[in-house]
């Protein structure tokens, strides 16, 4: 994509997030996700429970603050010092965000029992009312759609996408998420990586 599309792409995906978020908002799309919990669910195994759960250390807060932060310093190193105050800005925006809709944006209850065991303990763990939007999709996105965005190798961005797409399933599977929760974490975190590179520096 042409970086002078990102900007108003950004725009777009930013709409198609409070949309989708109205539609959570209102339970439309709670059949769906019921659905996509039972399936993911439905084939569970120890394997699948390791690699989720190793799958899951890719958004965790802990992970990705650090990460995130050695992606800052040599932006920094590299006299890209706007686009990393950007991604700063777009990191803990969009954190922000998520807090205030998991506050507020009223979601249906993931079933009683429906989180397997094997989800990792992270070193800051906070109960929320509402699970919207996935806190480790959005700062998953974020880490790794900039990195995809810096790397111009076909291999390593090949790569990033699967990391990610991992990160997606394991959620669900390991029914911490709905379905709904993942999509918009990821759509929240595009819009801000989109504005983040749409502007020059």
């Amino acid at each position: 994509m042409n970086e002078h599309a990102f900007k108003p792409a950004a725009w777009a995906v930013f709409v198609l997030f409070a949309l989708f978020s109205a539609a959570v908002g209102f339970g439309w799309l709670y059949g769906l996700d019921l659905w996509a919990l039972r399936t993911s669910q439905s084939v569970a195994s120890s394997v699948l429970d390791r690699a989720s759960m190793a799958s899951s250390l890719f958004g965790g807060l802990e992970v990705t603050t650090v990460a995130l932060a050695a992606l800052l310093a040599w932006l920094f190193f590299r006299r890209r010092r706007a686009l990393a105050v950007r991604l700063l800005v777009v990191f803990v925006g969009t954190g922000l965000l998520e807090l205030l809709m998991k506050l507020y944006l009223p979601q249906v209850p993931l079933p009683e029992g429906s989180g397997r065991s094997v989800d990792y303990a992270p070193v800051v763990a906070v109960d929320y009312p509402y699970p919207y939007p996935s806190g480790h999709m959005v700062r998953g996105v974020v880490l790794f759609g900039a990195l995809y965005l810096l790397c111009g190798n076909r291999l390593l961005r090949t790569g990033i996408l699967a990391a990610l797409l991992a990160l997606a399933v394991s959620r669900v599977y390991l029914g911490v998420h709905w379905a709904s929760d993942v999509v918009g974490g990821a759509l929240l975190a595009l819009a801000g990586l989109l504005w983040a590179f749409g502007r020059k520096g």
